[in-house]
């Protein structure tokens, strides 16, 4: 089986190409979670589970996720 020579440039932009699908996929990922969390938030307050916070308690709780 022959071996296929490829050059640095060859190389150098599978690799960008890679890095810019990886950086997508991570976003998806992001996304994927705050959807979770969203639908999860929502699914608590129809089940009348939802939680209500004075102002600065909102603020702290904002702070510490």
């Amino acid at each position: 089986m022959e071996q296929e020579q490829v050059t640095l440039k060859q190389v150098y932009e599978k690799l960008t190409k890679l890095e810019k699908f990886m950086k997508k996929m991570d976003q998806y990922i992001k996304d994927l979670e705050f959807a979770r969390r969203t639908n999860e938030a929502w699914e608590e307050i129809e089940a009348g589970k939802g939680k209500t916070y004075s102002l600065e308690e909102f603020h702290k709780k904002l702070n510490n996720d």
